[in-house]
């Protein structure tokens, strides 16, 4: 979210009455101010909709990972008793993938219920900024009385000024491999190896 979770966090923690004070023009920055929470509060409650499937999602796919980690644990077992260490090996390298993946979607899925309660929770407070920012615009339209209402034209112009503020927070983030996975992945060798030899005294005492 990198900017636009920056901006939020200013307009959650903002002081909607001192910034419409410091405006030069109090009336048009309390209906900026109301556009943009209301712009806001609608992403916010979309993104935490989303993560909220994203995790039951990650929740069921590592199940559905751990259930075929039980599975493959199985059928090394089974290829032991055949004398095929070769089979025995390769189920249990997928029985490794399998308890990864199960751990990588545990992970996933915890991150993606974390940023949904953080989302919903600002929603709350964008929405008690966003009463504040109404309430003042009306005082200030009220208190204008038969002045000249704002514009059709106006108005278009305070609308694009909120689309520009959404666009120019947009943000990416790239990551890089590094030789943590090479070194993994010997490291994994490592572990089938030794998990190989404890499988075969297993299935050796039992005959």
């Amino acid at each position: 979210m990198g900017e636009f979770s920056v901006r939020i966090t200013q307009l959650v923690s903002s002081n909607v009455n001192a910034l419409v004070d410091a405006a030069s023009e109090p009336a048009k920055m309390a209906r900026l101010l109301v556009a943009e929470l209301e712009e806001a509060i609608i992403a916010l409650t979309r993104d935490a909709a989303q993560a909220e499937r994203s995790a039951k999602a990650l929740n069921t796919a590592a199940e559905a990972q751990a259930k075929a980690a039980a599975e493959w644990q199985d059928k090394a077992r089974f290829a032991m008793t055949k004398e095929r260490e070769d089979l025995a090996r390769g189920a249990l390298a997928e029985r490794a993938n399998a308890e990864t993946a199960a751990a990588e979607a545990r992970s996933q899925a915890a991150d993606a219920a974390t940023a949904a309660q953080r989302a919903r929770a600002a929603v709350a407070q964008l929405e008690v900024r966003l009463d504040e920012a109404r309430a003042r615009f009306k005082a200030l339209k009220d208190a204008a009385g038969s002045g000249p209402a704002a514009s059709s034209h106006d108005k278009r112009l305070d609308r694009i000024e909120t689309l520009e503020k959404r666009l120019d927070l947009a943000g990416a983030e790239a990551g890089a491999q590094s030789l943590d996975a090479e070194l993994a992945a010997l490291a994994r060798e490592d572990q089938l190896d030794a998990e190989l030899a404890a499988l075969r005294k297993k299935v050796a005492k039992k005959k």
